[in-house]
């Protein structure tokens, strides 16, 4: 009897891995960096990557009928990326209709069930259908669940037979991750990865048995040659105190609860500086309009730096003395381990996610989601505390540099795929 011919070596050899996920570069986002970072260094470690994503360059572009116009097909640092459009399916159309009559959007929750615009609206996954029956895989990763794009991924995978690994990255605190559907979504995987503790126990009583820690990372590398002195010197900030925030700007994101903060310690230090950094297109109208309801000398100690090259982003984090990020929608909190990595101080909302990561009064402070007060205070303590502010980010810059590089990352999808493709194989 002729012996079988030996399959892949999934212990050593490279893997075909695709990663299906709503947004990517050049979308700016957490979870958009954190694809990134593993993207590229699983395709550096000689595996063959392909990111299936919609085309959007910023999250405006998820309400799009038609794209940003992004190439449908480019590679970006070794990783090859596909895009579709990011309309609806051919239901939505009949569905917008439907719920402009009078009655209709009850009689479609009725009908239809309150999931039917995370199966079928905008941003849909509806267009990945056929290129997740054509493109060769090994593996297969559904990348940030917030969307509905992971939801279509199921069906091509259990016609082709295709392992798949769940990498939700769920705000857990949030009523939409809660959602009914993740349970049979979750059901088809094989395994999971979660970003902290917290997101792995949810994820386990969801249904996966295998899930593994991960979190985000940064690399050393990217912060040796940070100088904060720079950014304070071209923005004329000299050496005023900076409490910083990074990111994208919103209610649920906490820049208005910080803005209200910030109105309490200017009464007490009115030369400090409130610095926000991050994409323009990412800054709501209400963030907007509580900027320009700030008095004259007030909205003076405010700096916008918007749409920033991703090479500033460690000088722009240590130009501050402190990092103030009050968000409620987390689920790693990326932007903190980079202001660790830079040694500095962090305060975050009490929320699982940054319960997970911060601990308290040791590398930063977590404080009652929107309180002003509260968030004043610690903000106003840690500028008049320089020792303070030092110690919490040594500490913090240890941690990160032993749990939260992208290398450290990066081995922690590779060995899961591994071993579900292992598993698979026996």
């Amino acid at each position: 009897m002729t012996p079988a011919a030996p399959g892949p070596d999934y212990h050593s050899g490279p893997l075909r891995i695709v990663h299906v996920t709503p947004s990517y570069a050049p979308c700016v986002g957490g979870a958009e960096r954190l694809l990134q970072a593993v993207s590229e260094r699983l395709a550096a470690r000689g595996h063959g990557v392909t990111v299936l994503t919609l085309d959007c360059a910023s999250q405006r572009d998820f309400g799009s009928r038609t794209g940003a116009g992004l190439p449908a097909r480019e590679r970006i640092n070794g990783v090859e990326v596909v895009r579709v459009h990011p309309g609806g399916s051919p239901l939505l159309a009949l569905h917008e209709w439907w719920i402009s009559r009078r009655g209709g959007w009850r009689s479609s929750s009725w009908l239809l069930g309150e999931e039917f615009d995370y199966h079928w609206g905008r941003p849909s996954g509806f267009s990945t259908l056929i290129p997740l029956l054509r493109l060769p895989a090994d593996i297969v990763a559904t990348v940030n669940w917030c969307f509905g794009v992971p939801y279509w991924s199921r069906f091509p995978l259990l016609l082709r037979r295709v392992p798949q690994v769940a990498v939700p990255i769920l705000h857990i605190d949030r009523p939409w991750a809660q959602r009914a559907v993740y349970r049979p979504m979750f059901r088809a995987c094989d395994a999971a990865i979660a970003l902290t503790a917290a997101e792995a126990d949810h994820v386990r009583g969801a249904g996966v048995a295998d899930v593994a820690v991960a979190g985000g990372g940064v690399d050393p590398e990217r912060f040796a040659d940070r100088n904060g002195a720079s950014i304070r010197r071209r923005y004329g900030v000299g050496d005023a105190p900076v409490v910083g925030f990074v990111g994208r700007q919103d209610h649920l994101k906490g820049v208005p609860t910080l803005i209200d903060a910030m109105q309490l310690v200017w009464r007490e230090t009115p030369h400090v500086v409130l610095l926000l950094a991050g994409p323009g297109a990412h800054r709501d109208d209400h963030v907007a309009a509580r900027l320009a309801a700030l008095a004259p000398d007030e909205r003076a100690q405010v700096l916008l730096i918007d749409d920033f090259p991703d090479v500033l982003g460690p000088s722009i984090i240590d130009a501050c003395d402190l990092l103030a990020q009050p968000s409620v929608e987390e689920a790693f909190g990326l932007v903190l381990v980079e202001a660790w990595m830079c040694g500095k101080p962090v305060i975050g909302a009490d929320i699982a996610a940054t319960r997970s990561l911060i601990e308290q009064g040791q590398d930063g402070w977590i404080v009652a989601p929107f309180d002003p007060a509260a968030l004043a205070a610690r903000i106003l303590g840690l500028l008049a505390d320089p020792a303070q502010r030092s110690a919490f980010g040594a500490r913090g810059r240890a941690k990160v540099l032993a749990r939260y590089t992208w290398d450290r990352i990066t081995d922690t999808w590779e060995s899961t795929y591994r071993r579900v493709l292992s598993t698979r194989r026996a």
